[in-house]
């Protein structure tokens, strides 16, 4: 196993990394994960040998890395910086070839090894017919392959690659980020590396560190680590988490409230009665129309939830799983008074939120103004025994609006605006 514990080091004796702990295991990839500047490539030159720490432990198999010899420890640990090799003439077949150096034996020259492992190196990241080129004929993804290829004929059991997917277009990160994972599994190598890019952590990576300003501020499987609220504080925007259908881990989408439209404070007020992210595109479509927009009761990680928070719609919600608290109910009744019209999005209905359904029948009760986005009958959206069906009709009964589109709601909604606009004081 790689190991640094409690690893502090930087530049001119200035720490740049603060009290990182990280491990690496054969057959696993680890992927260090934080915004430009917070430490990544530090750390990650240190556990290559390239910078020495000014506290903390280097382990490699058990044995500080000072044990080994530079020799001794490349036939371990291969590294392939960010940096592509500089123009010197060689062909890429002679820079994939250095990459055999700690196995090559003084004066008896190039073995039939080493010209196996090259020839493997290059297929596996397919540059083998770039062979006789040099590197000025190369574009910055082949180069960048090179620099892969050089590494992994090393045939090291620990590979560390810095930002290996730089400069690769979407086809060739994929095929780089498979070739990996089978190199870790087949070989059963240790792969450390650096990425940008949150989607290809997720679906590759076994284990995520997350780093910002120098601290290790999470570790663990991507499921883990990937938590919107943690990747906010740490990037610095909103972020939209949601799973892949194939693989069942998480896609991340940063998202901007500065893009939403921009709504007068003074604006109608629509309050949406939403969940499992299908109050997300009559969000936007409200905003864009000129409707000012609250929504609840959601479950913290929900969908709408997080597109809420990014947003910056007012909002209120409940922990993951729980039901609507008496709490929340009233609190969303406060929202819901103030509103010239409940939107109801084409959600689902469950014991945890039936409430909202109860709280759509006391606005209308109220005289609040009832629409409702109903694409697929309440009956295919009914998982509580027949209740939310009830209340569906009750609703109807009590003059509530159906529309099948996000559209025709807005054009029903119009009226209001129409009257907001020529008297701004609510009636």
């Amino acid at each position: 196993m790689l190991v640094a514990e409690s690893i502090t080091v930087g530049y001119q004796q200035t720490p740049v990394v603060h009290d990182a702990s990280v491990q690496v295991a054969p057959g696993q990839i680890v992927v260090l994960l934080g915004p430009n500047g917070s430490g990544k490539t530090t750390l990650l030159r240190t556990l290559a040998r390239i910078l020495t720490p000014l506290r903390g432990k280097r382990l490699l198999e058990g044995k500080p890395y000072e044990d080994y010899s530079l020799t001794e420890f490349a036939r371990q640990v291969a590294y392939a910086p960010q940096e592509t090799p500089t123009e010197m003439g060689f062909t890429v077949a002679e820079l994939v070839m250095m990459g055999r150096y700690p196995h090559q034996k003084g004066f008896w020259g190039v073995s039939r090894a080493d010209r196996n492992a090259v020839r493997r190196a290059m297929e596996q990241t397919a540059i083998a017919h770039l062979a006789e080129r040099t590197m000025s004929q190369l574009s910055g993804g082949e180069r960048q392959r090179v620099n892969l290829a050089r590494a992994l004929a090393q045939e090291a059991r620990y590979l560390i690659l810095d930002e290996p997917t730089t400069h690769l277009d979407l086809h060739h990160q994929t095929q780089l980020m498979h070739m990996l994972r089978q190199h870790a599994q087949v070989q059963g190598a240790g792969v450390l590396l650096v990425l940008h890019d949150l989607n290809l952590a997720s679906q590759y990576a076994d284990w995520i560190v997350l780093i910002s300003e120098g601290q290790i501020v999470a570790q663990g499987t991507p499921d883990a680590v990937l938590q919107p609220m943690l990747l906010e504080r740490v990037y610095h925007t909103p972020v939209l988490r949601q799973m892949n259908p194939l693989t069942g881990r998480p896609l991340l989408f940063a998202l901007s409230a500065d893009a939403a439209p921009h709504v007068s404070p003074d604006a109608p007020h629509a309050f949406v009665i939403a969940g499992g992210g299908s109050g997300a595109a009559l969000y936007y479509a409200l905003l864009a129309a000129g409707w000012r927009v609250s929504t609840g009761v959601l479950n913290l990680l929900d969908t709408d939830e997080e597109i809420a928070r990014a947003l910056k719609l007012e909002h209120i919600t409940e922990p993951p799983f729980s039901p609507i608290s008496d709490e929340a109910y009233q609190r969303a009744q406060q929202l819901v008074a103030s509103a010239d019209a409940v939107v109801i999005a084409d959600t689902p209905f469950g014991h945890g939120n039936l409430r909202n359904l109860q709280l759509a029948l006391w606005a209308r009760t109220q005289g609040v103004p009832i629409y409702a986005l109903a694409a697929r009958p309440i009956e295919q959206r009914d998982f509580t025994n027949g209740e939310a069906t009830r209340l569906w009709h009750q609703l109807l009964d009590h003059g509530m609006h159906s529309a099948a589109c996000t559209q025709e709601i807005l054009s029903q909604l119009e009226p209001h605006l129409k009257a907001r606009r020529d008297s701004p004081a609510r009636a």
